[in-house]
């Protein structure tokens, strides 16, 4: 067999479309794309209804939260769909190529096999073997023009059959361009409604921070949700036998056993901004109120990264009224780490976290002060001074 011929059989091997798992993660984003949107049209009916009994402008804030938050997990589900689909439709147009030239390779040797058979065929064929001159360069003659004939069947069942693959494929390549154009127009949609409710929620804080009485009120409730934070924390310590860890995640966790309060003044700090509202008292300047905080409020840009200051495993995700978008992280004996205000969350629950992951965004959710992270440290279900414990600056 001849090293070309041996070349062309290895590019007949059959090409790998997109599998089936790739179908069934597509058909799960699509679910949750579903379902985010079923849950933002249940806010959306709840708002309107708030709206017509004219109740508090602290509702309205809350519910917007809640869209915004969802929204921005439609945008994220979009964007990895749409990234999906720019990897098959570059995987599509690599095997595309690849069929060319092998279509290309099968339909030169093809031609010759047929030029062959024409120089040769019936009376042809008969004088070229006859004129052999012996009996076995005749033989040789025939199986060599039997084995061609057969040869070139091969080659033209394999060269329909490549060509059909190639058909294939540009009808999977349109499918898969024009599903990325229609994920786009969703993405696009998206951020125009993102974009709106966000305005939104801007025009119902300033509305609430000018008046004098809905702010006694917010703050009122953040002054509730500070304690409301201890319950948590106290009710996570109680279902902490119940949960359930990998192996792996739970020898990690066994490791941090004793080492969180080895690291205190070494923590690095969950985001760079500055220290707004330290931990304790201080005083709001418009109703010259004293709030105790049980944290600190770090001012810094929205959409920077929040980072984890020590592994540990994400024991609770939820949105809290007055604090917003909250994610709170168990780093074992009792020590805890409090993060809100949150924009984008980007981890999940009982997910085994190392310290400086990057556990989500600054956002403006609950916060009347803009984009900030409020961050605290619990230990033994008492608040601890964070600047105690981070790294001085």
């Amino acid at each position: 067999m001849s090293r070309k011929t041996v070349i062309i059989i290895f590019l007949l091997i059959p090409l790998v479309l997109i599998s089936q798992e790739k179908s069934q993660q597509l058909g799960s984003a699509k679910r949750q794309l579903e379902q985010v949107r079923s849950e933002i049209n249940q806010l959306q009916t709840e708002l309107d209804q708030t709206e017509e009994k004219l109740e508090s402008e602290l509702s309205t804030a809350e519910n917007l939260d809640k869209q915004i938050n969802l929204v921005q997990k439609a945008l994220t589900l979009l964007k990895k769909e749409i990234s999906k689909k720019t990897v098959n439709i570059a995987s599509i147009n690599g095997q595309i190529d690849v069929l060319r030239k092998q279509i290309t390779a099968l339909q030169e040797v093809f031609s010759k096999q047929i030029l062959f058979a024409y120089k040769h065929q019936r009376g042809k064929q008969l004088a070229w073997i006859l004129g052999s001159e012996s009996f076995h360069q005749a033989m040789i003659r025939y199986l060599y023009f039997s084995k061609m004939s057969e040869q070139a069947r091969s080659y033209y069942d394999r060269l329909a059959q490549k060509k059909t693959d190639l058909s294939n494929l540009q009808v999977k390549l349109q499918t898969e361009l024009t599903e990325q154009r229609s994920l786009a127009a969703d993405k696009e949609k998206e951020q125009d409604e993102l974009k709106t409710k966000q305005d939104t929620r801007e025009n119902v804080i300033n509305k609430i921070t000018r008046n004098k009485t809905l702010l006694a009120k917010a703050i009122d409730e953040k002054r509730r949700n500070y304690k409301e934070i201890e319950k948590l924390i106290a009710g996570l310590e109680r279902q902490k036998p119940e949960r359930k860890l990998s192996m792996e995640d739970q020898t990690r966790w066994e490791k941090l056993t004793g080492n969180f309060v080895e690291h205190k003044g070494k923590l690095g700090w969950p985001v760079n901004g500055d220290v707004v509202h330290r931990f304790g008292n201080y005083r709001n300047p418009q109703l010259k109120t004293v709030l105790n905080n049980t944290g600190i409020d770090i001012r810094a840009e929205k959409g920077t990264e929040i980072r984890c200051v020590f592994p540990g495993v994400v024991s609770l995700i939820t949105y809290m009224s007055g604090f917003g978008n909250t994610v709170i992280v168990d780093h074992n004996n009792g020590y805890y780490t409090v993060y809100t205000h949150m924009d984008e969350v980007l981890v999940s629950k009982f997910q085994f976290i190392e310290s400086g992951e990057i556990i989500g965004a600054v956002g403006t959710s609950g916060s009347l002060e803009g984009a900030m992270l409020h961050f605290e440290i619990y230990g033994d279900n008492v608040p601890l001074n964070p600047l105690s414990w981070l790294k001085k600056m």
